[in-house]
């Protein structure tokens, strides 16, 4: 008699929906709402974006602009900055990610369908909270996962929008979901200590458990490493050679790296089965673990 999975713990960026499609023409749009703003050059705003990105570890501090060292003499009258040079800034940022942050094709139906056959459904991600909470919130994923697993927050700094904090305070950017967990920086994938977290809290053994990334020296090797069987997102890493190169112009190695998989030895990271698309985890569930 087969055994049956009675969790999926999945990655998010590259495996529920395409992380690069909507950080480049995010970005992209930002800093030209820049330009237009403070009439910089590009090449400047872009080499003190990138710094602040790279010192946070993330593409996606939502506080770059009050940190960035070029704008800190406008920070003298917050007030008119954040006015006419931060708000349109994130506004242009919003717009493209409500334009181009979208799931994969089957990612919802498939994810209602183990809800449906009562699997939990866990995100674990090395994304900070803040952003993946409201990825997840804005696809309205909240409602089809069970809990989200993700490294530490950012704190909101002394220098912003009043309007922010008491969003913040109210709990505006929070998700639907009833479980977030903060992981320190030592459970970042490849270390199992992410998933091994996940089956003491969810009482769950190895072996009932699927694991789904896009990331094989990261996703795979940490389910290999805790036991778990990993299903590679291969659909993930088909991300064009031109996206690619434009994400570079913004994005710190260490952080692109972190975000984009790379189609690497196979030999090493040798994953339970490949999928061309999202809906096949339910093929590997029919199938038992």
């Amino acid at each position: 008699m087969k055994a049956s999975y009675r969790a999926v713990i999945t990655d998010m960026d590259g495996t529920l929906y395409s992380w690069v499609d909507y950080i480049v023409p995010a970005l992209e749009a930002m800093v030209t709402s820049l330009q237009q703003t403070t009439g910089l050059p590009r090449i400047r705003i872009v080499q003190s974006l990138k710094e602040v990105y790279e010192r946070y570890d993330t593409n996606e501090y939502a506080f770059a602009i009050q940190e960035s060292s070029i704008f800190r003499e406008y920070a003298q009258d917050f007030d008119s900055f954040n006015s006419l040079v931060i708000t349109p800034a994130r506004k242009a940022f919003s717009d493209c990610r409500r334009r181009f942050l979208r799931p994969y094709r089957g990612v919802l139906p498939t994810l209602r369908t183990l809800r449906a056959r009562g699997v939990r459904i866990v995100a674990l991600t090395d994304a900070p909270r803040s952003p993946a909470e409201r990825r997840l919130k804005q696809l309205e994923l909240d409602g089809l996962v069970d809990a989200l697993y993700s490294l530490e927050g950012f704190a909101v700094p002394d220098l912003v929008d009043p309007a922010v904090k008491i969003r913040e305070q109210e709990g505006y950017y929070r998700s639907a979901l009833g479980l977030v967990v903060e992981l320190p920086r030592t459970h970042e994938k490849p270390s199992p200590l992410g998933i091994q977290r996940i089956l003491s809290d969810f009482d769950l053994a190895p072996e009932e458990v699927l694991m789904v990334g896009d990331n094989l020296k990261k996703d795979v090797a940490a389910a290999a490493a805790a036991g778990v069987q990993a299903a590679w997102a291969e659909y993930g890493t088909y991300i064009s050679p031109e996206y690619r190169e434009r994400l570079d112009t913004f994005s710190a190695a260490a952080v692109t790296a972190k975000n984009v998989a790379a189609e690497t030895d196979h030999e090493t990271y040798r994953p339970g089965a490949t999928l061309s698309n999202f809906r096949q985890v339910l093929e590997l569930l029919e199938r038992g673990a």
